[in-house]
């Protein structure tokens, strides 16, 4: 019962932020727009401060980084493979499809709920553990949804253009500095006049992006989407998680490594997916679904993941 209880001090109060969200929308308090410029702050200031003070506390060239990290990017490569052959043999399914579930099925919801969760459930010691692997599933996801849209949907043949792209998204510039100031260790003067305004603006980030979250998932559902929808909400939300967890013990990790990586792997899918959705006309309608009920359906297998996990 304690466990429990522990677990859904973690759980909700995330939770009850996106449904605030949620209901400012609903009841007509807030525009649309509103929720566009949160997001907009959050994605290109809060989020990477997050990101940039987090890897400030973390010794990249400690073992266990470096074992974290390592052992993450082999899991998720292996997944990426997998699913992009299951995709493949579907001969019926459209490009744009294809390209749609593969996006939703790989990148998790890391930065929005990730972190927060990451930082609620396992404190100061295990969370930069739990950051790292966070960041890197968020870079990879995309890095491989990005190079699954250029196959199946754009066929352009020049994956040079996405990758400046790619380059030029604020996480991934935050998370290349994170690493920069992960290997000099900047201090004294230096870190009074730049440390502490990053934390202090990656303080926002959490409130400000579940409030966004909340907001954004308004209106998204739509009733023929909703099978598609579940079945990749359950590929996000349990299968992925139980792979990396089954994994990770299997290689005998360490449970700190499999648990941080595990609940990293365990988020819904990502709003960034909507996004890149949009950007490349995608299934946007089928992406905004999987987000909306994989989100809604994490309060419980999240909470689930937790009370096995710590």
């Amino acid at each position: 019962m304690s466990e429990i209880k522990e677990v859904l001090g973690i759980v909700l109060p995330i939770f009850t932020l996106v449904y605030l969200g949620f209901l400012f929308r609903h009841v007509k308090m807030g525009r649309g727009s509103w929720f566009n410029t949160l997001n907009l702050f959050v994605y290109y200031v809060s989020l990477p401060a997050v990101v940039i003070s987090s890897f400030w506390q973390i010794d990249i060239l400690d073992p266990l980084s470096a074992r974290t990290a390592g052992l993450n990017l082999l899991l998720l490569l292996m997944c990426a493979a997998a699913f992009f052959a299951i995709l493949q043999a579907l001969v019926h399914a459209s490009g744009r499809a294809k390209a749609s579930i593969f996006m939703v099925g790989l990148v998790g919801n890391t930065v929005y709920l990730g972190f927060p969760l990451i930082h609620r459930a396992f404190g100061a010691g295990e969370a930069a553990l739990g950051i790292a692997a966070a960041a890197l599933h968020l870079a990879a996801g995309l890095i491989f949804s990005i190079m699954a849209v250029e196959y199946w949907v754009v066929k352009s043949r020049k994956p040079l253009v996405y990758a400046k792209d790619f380059v030029k998204n604020p996480l991934f510039i935050s998370l290349a500095l994170g690493i920069i100031i992960s290997l000099i260790k900047p201090a004294g003067e230096v870190y009074e006049a730049v440390q502490k305004p990053l934390s202090m603006l990656g303080q926002t980030a959490s409130p400000l992006a579940l409030f966004a979250l909340g907001g954004f998932l308004h209106g998204k559902f739509l009733r023929e989407h909703l099978r598609p929808a579940l079945l990749l909400a359950g590929l996000k939300l349990a299968i992925l998680p139980l792979v990396f967890w089954a994994s990770l013990n299997y290689l005998g990790a360490g449970r700190g490594i499999a648990a941080v990586s595990a609940l990293a792997a365990a988020m819904p899918a990502a709003v960034t997916a909507f996004v890149l959705a949009e950007k490349y006309n995608l299934d946007h309608e089928l992406v905004a679904n999987t987000i909306l009920i994989s989100t809604g359906l994490s309060v419980f297998t999240i909470s689930l993941l937790l009370v096995v996990v710590k």
